[in-house]
Formats: C-alpha cells, structure tokens, sequence
C-alpha cells in the first residue's frame, strides 16, 4: 500500500472498490454460487471478487483482490 501511495496517492487521489463476476459453468471452483453478477445484471453461477484500487487521473493501481464466499460457502 506504501508503495501503490508513492505512485499515484495524494490529496487528488481515490479509493476504488468494486465487484467483479466470473460467471462459472461447474460447482467445482471455489466459491461458486448462484449470486448476482453485476457485469451480467442478473443472478448467475459465478464466483464473484471484490478489489480495492488507488487512483489518480487515468493510473489505476490495484491495492488488494479478495474472493467473496456467499452463505452456501460458510455455512
């Protein structure tokens, strides 16, 4: 994060969060569920990751990429 901050951070800078879908055919890959899939605009079999970018005008650096495991995941 230090190093992301050197980069593009500053008093101009944002903090991005957003959802990204894979939609999946199987049920085999971590995670996989039927959840909404924001790049489809409909619930689907997909495994969805949540990522967390700085940025500065147009220089996007990506900070941290997590996997979301739905309920029938931790349940």
């Amino acid at each position: 994060l230090n190093q992301a901050d050197r980069l593009v951070g500053g008093r101009d800078a944002v903090l991005v969060i957003d959802d990204t879908s894979l939609p999946k055919k199987g049920e085999r890959s971590v995670g996989v569920a039927a959840q909404y899939a924001s790049a489809l605009g409909k619930t689907a079999n997909c495994q969805t990751m949540v990522s967390l970018t700085l940025a500065r005008g147009e220089v996007p650096v990506m900070v941290a990429l997590r996997l979301f495991l739905p309920d029938s995941w931790t349940s």
